[in-house]
């Protein structure tokens, strides 16, 4: 069995083969500050800011939801993503903050944007050259954001629809915060009634030569992972988390394996389990 949507998803050896094309924007989307600055995958870019992508408050901090327009143009444009760029992002960690990024790149109307498989850990396992150097500049300015709601889901929707049947909340945080032994400093802890666990790290297999390369596992293996779970291709799947970054792994892997798009609810814990009316279990 292949991935129903292989395009989304590339190999260190893809991306070695294409790494000279001027269109390609490479991404690199670190959770650690100065991991850009140590070694990168040559003439990549560092995804300025915060990893979460996340909107500034009326204060200057960063609030609990996605960039608006302007601020996500404005990051673009730093980038050199431009509205017919291909775009690669990698991490460190398990793909999680380059798919936050392949999610924000989709929400917002860019039509080419993948991950790569086994992230930084699997370009250097193979042996691919490293970079110190950040590369010049670029002057793409062109990509105009264009939010596509359907990708999203806020507090008002999720509170209506969480519980209907033809919804199936997906939530791919950890067994302590599904279970409400970890609150991660919210009032409440514990998981959406009638919510759908299943953790993100599952969908992933340490490389059989390293166990820190965190490859995307089978086909076949994701799908009885979906199929056991439960989740329906008819229904409307809303993914979260605690801060809807992890939810956008849970959107990508929905996506790669053919199902409709998920909708992400981009206020999740961080916004749920610190309301007095939202229920938990």
């Amino acid at each position: 069995m292949s991935y129903p949507n292989p395009e989304i998803l590339v190999s260190p050896q893809w991306l070695s083969e294409n790494i000279d094309n001027p269109n390609l924007v490479i991404v690199d989307c670190p959770w650690a500050a100065d991991a850009y600055s140590k070694a990168h995958i040559p003439g990549s870019v560092c995804r300025p800011g915060h990893c979460y992508i996340k909107s500034a408050d009326s204060d200057g901090n960063m609030s609990i939801f996605l960039q608006n327009e302007s601020e996500f143009e404005k990051l673009c444009a730093e980038l050199g993503i431009g509205s017919d760029s291909t775009v690669v992002a990698y991490d460190e960690w398990g793909s999680i903050f380059a798919t936050r990024l392949w999610w924000m790149l989709r929400y917002y109307g860019h039509a080419n944007a993948k991950i790569l498989d086994g992230g930084w850990q699997g370009w250097v396992d193979r042996g691919y050259p490293v970079s110190y150097k950040k590369p010049a500049a670029s002057d793409s300015t062109d990509f105009k954001a264009t939010a596509n709601k359907q990708l999203l889901v806020e507090l008002d929707e999720f509170k209506q629809s969480y519980n209907h049947d033809d919804w199936q909340i997906l939530d791919v945080r950890s067994e302590d915060e599904f279970h409400g032994r970890a609150a991660h400093g919210n009032k409440r802890a514990g998981h959406v009634p009638g919510a759908i666990h299943l953790e993100w790290n599952r969908f992933l297999n340490n490389s059989a030569d390293s166990e820190a390369v965190k490859n995307f596992k089978p086909a076949e293996e994701i799908q009885a992972l979906l199929d056991s779970a439960g989740i329906d291709k008819n229904k409307t799947v809303a993914t979260h988390c605690q801060a809807a970054v992890r939810a956008t792994f849970g959107a990508f892997i929905l996506e790669l394996m053919g199902y409709p798009p998920a909708k992400v609810y981009d206020g999740s814990m961080a916004e749920w389990a610190n309301l007095d009316d939202t229920p938990l279990e």
